[in-house]
């Protein structure tokens, strides 16, 4: 079965009006959630959707490794429990974790050892977002957005009982998963239960080397409730409880455990066609609650508090002078607060009733602030964005038709710091703590150009500003996960980007061809700099601080489809991106890890219920480091995948699925990673999927 890769355009259309012969490929519709529900053949931004047989045939451990097979996608593991996706190089806070639209509230930007809070076991879509489409989900997403959606809450009306119920094993590192899930309704009320468990053991590296620290666990539950209407619209509200806990691969094969654990309350609303011109009105509102505590057994020396609210309001206008979009507003308040003591940490510290004459305390080691203590004071974070998102179709006799998306979103943050939480033999000067205000500005706008029914073109153009967060700007201590340490660096200002993206699809009876190629021009990029400093605390760790300077990224991504027959299908994909500054610091432009080149050959075959795949994936040398930075090795890993779909009778359906990933038993290290060298890539694991629907 092929993946819906459909990065760029709205190329159903392209084959929606011809009836198409035997042997060729036919692009599915889906539903995206751009803000107004629309298809793929109504957007204009770069698009990517797994849909719920895509995820139930193709799982990964994390986001990451659900991903990272897609062209121009790569995984920033942590061992195997953290996959944060990479989208053109970008990561941390320039790539949005969502679910079902709102901010994952957690700290996975924060650092590469924390993982995103987005499960997708009971998913039924995944999408990858970028162009003017990205506005509503907030501001500074300048890499794309990931958004993971559910059926928590529903937003029609549900009358029969439907869900699924699934297992799946591996063998490489033992690992055990179940997940189900059910929804019903009586055709005014709507309910969802939903939950997952899932463990694995260290897991094997090629030639079965066993990397230790590797396990992982997790677990979640989910409940959801709505009122809905088909002429009106709907309300509900969800809870969603999950906590992990997994180990953190390193050289010293200390014990070293993550465990984090949330709980998000929704409350979410559409009022169908509530004033005249108006088609709908949403509000959504959010509150997280999470934690996480880091222990190198069996003390925990790091703990981490953090609460979000997020309230979401958008206006989706009929169409006006020809044009139909949406305009809409976001609020976001978060609080983090942290400790960090190797004696132990059973609370967060308030040192409010010791005395502080508003000086530094004993901090400078090497000419550089180092402190020893509670890394970074309470810092409460508040976001004001409103924004708009316009779109318009445009028809020639002799030139063809296309859309026209036009959008900007305004922001504003204020970051506001308490000291009560650091020593005040640690802290910085009273100055260090007053408020930092920030006003990002964005602009953005697409065009599609159908000039046939087989073929279309597409431009996005954006100028995008991302405001700082507070971890890069005042963090300032260990972060015993990593074994590094990460000096403050409060002059951070506002990086902007200039972007273009250029978009090629072809389809034809056979054929689908994709090319892409873009640029990102940055000014100010922040960047989280390796450093040629010891660590007074810890001489071994490794010392990183967040810089400005200008940058630039570019690259492609193609894809090419052929149906050989109406079973057989070949597909061929690469992908590429360079990352550097644009000026040398220290003799060497390279941003550090950057992913590498990697090519993708791939048979498809489908008969019945029957579908299978073999794949050779190609992942080149990355010699293009950043300074202090090793390159990487280039490897090859060889895929199967076999799943066989049954109708037990009319209600229920039946998935077997078997999938061999690394069948030669290949090394090779995932450059993107901080822990390339400690935690290599597996070796061959097979897995085993039955998932019953009904």
């Amino acid at each position: 079965m092929l993946y819906r890769r459909i990065a760029g355009l709205s190329v159903i259309s392209l084959v929606a009006s011809v009836a198409l012969p035997a042997y060729s490929i036919e692009l599915d519709t889906v539903v995206v959630s751009s803000g107004d529900d629309s298809s793929l053949a109504d957007v204009a931004q770069p698009v990517l959707v797994l849909d719920e047989q895509d995820l139930a045939q193709n799982p990964g451990a994390s986001l990451g490794t659900l991903l990272e097979q897609q062209p121009g996608i790569s995984n920033a593991s942590f061992g195997p429990g953290v996959g944060r996706p990479v989208l053109r190089g970008m990561s941390g806070s320039r790539v949005k974790m969502m679910v079902n639209g709102h901010d994952t509230a957690d700290l996975s930007a924060m650092s590469s050892d924390h993982a995103p809070m987005a499960e997708a076991a009971n998913a039924h879509q995944v999408e990858v977002i970028q162009g003017p489409a990205t506005l509503m989900f907030g501001g500074g997403a300048i890499g794309g957005v990931v958004n993971v959606l559910d059926n928590k809450i529903a937003r029609q009306p549900r009358t029969e009982l439907e869900g699924h119920v699934t297992a799946r094993a591996s063998s490489n590192d033992s690992g055990r998963e179940l997940s189900a899930e059910l929804n019903g309704g009586n055709g005014r009320y709507a309910w969802h239960i939903g939950g997952f468990d899932k463990s694995s053991d260290d897991y094997q590296a090629a030639d079965s080397e066993t990397v230790n620290n590797s396990d992982t666990d997790g677990k979640g539950l989910s409940l959801g409730l709505s009122r809905t209407d088909e002429t009106k619209g709907f309300i509900g509200f969800s809870i969603f409880h999950s906590e992990y806990d997994y180990a953190v691969p390193n050289e010293e094969d200390e014990q070293t455990r993550v465990r984090p654990e949330q709980i998000r309350y929704d409350l979410k609303s559409s009022w169908l066609s509530p004033f005249s011109g108006v088609a709908s009105w949403d509000n959504e509102l959010s509150f997280n609650d999470y934690e996480h505590d880091e222990l190198t057994r069996p003390t925990v020396e790091g703990l981490f508090d953090q609460e979000t609210w997020e309230y979401n309001s958008r206006l989706r206008h009929q169409e006006l002078f020809g044009w139909q979009g949406q305009l809409g507003v976001n609020v976001r308040w978060q609080t983090m607060k942290l400790c960090h003591d190797h004696d132990g940490c059973s609370e967060i510290p308030d040192y409010s009733d010791r005395p502080w004459n508003g000086g530094r305390g004993s901090l400078l080691r090497n000419d550089f602030p180092f402190a020893h203590n509670t890394p970074m004071p309470e810092a409460e974070t508040l976001d004001l964005g409103y924004y708009f998102i316009e779109k318009t179709h445009w028809q020639h006799e002799q030139w063809g038709n296309g859309n026209i998306e036009l959008g900007a979103r305004m922001d504003f943050r204020t970051i506001s710091l308490d000291e009560k939480t650091v020593d005040p033999s640690w802290r910085q000067h009273e100055g260090y703590y007053d408020d930092v205000n920030f006003a990002p500005l964005t602009l953005s706008a697409a065009a599609t150009w159908n000039i046939s029914s087989s073929q279309r073109w597409a431009i996005s153009v954006a100028r995008a500003q991302r405001a700082p967060d507070a971890q890069e700007m005042f963090w300032n201590g260990d972060h015993h996960a990593t074994f590094s340490y990460q000096l403050d660096n409060p002059d951070l200002v506002e990086e902007t980007a200039y972007t273009l993206d250029l978009n090629w699809i072809l389809t034809t009876q056979r054929w689908l061809t994709r090319v892409a190629v873009y640029r990102y021009a940055f000014e100010d990029y922040i960047y989280n700099d390796l450093k040629a400093l010891e660590n007074p605390y810890h001489p071994d760790d490794a010392v990183y601080r967040y810089e400005q300077a200008d940058a630039e990224f570019y690259g492609g991504e193609a894809s090419v489809e052929y149906a050989l027959t109406d079973s057989f299908q070949v597909l061929v994909q690469s992908d590429y991106v360079s990352a550097q500054l644009t000026e040398a610091v220290d003799g060497n432009k390279n941003l550090p890890r950057t992913p590498p080149a990697t090519a993708l050959l791939q048979l498809a075959w489908q008969h019945n219920q029957w579908q299978a795949e073999v794949e050779n994936r190609w992942v080149m040398a990355q010699n293009k480091v950043a300074s202090q930075e090793t390159p990487a090795a280039a490897y090859q890993h060889f895929n199967v995948r076999m799943n066989y779909n049954t109708l037990l009778n009319s209600r229920y359906e039946l998935l077997l699925g078997l999938q061999v990933n690394n069948l030669f038993d290949a090394p090779g290290q995932n450059h993107v990673s901080y822990l390339k060298e400690f935690a290599p890539l597996p070796g061959r694991n097979i897995s085993l999927t039955t998932s019953l629907n009904f």
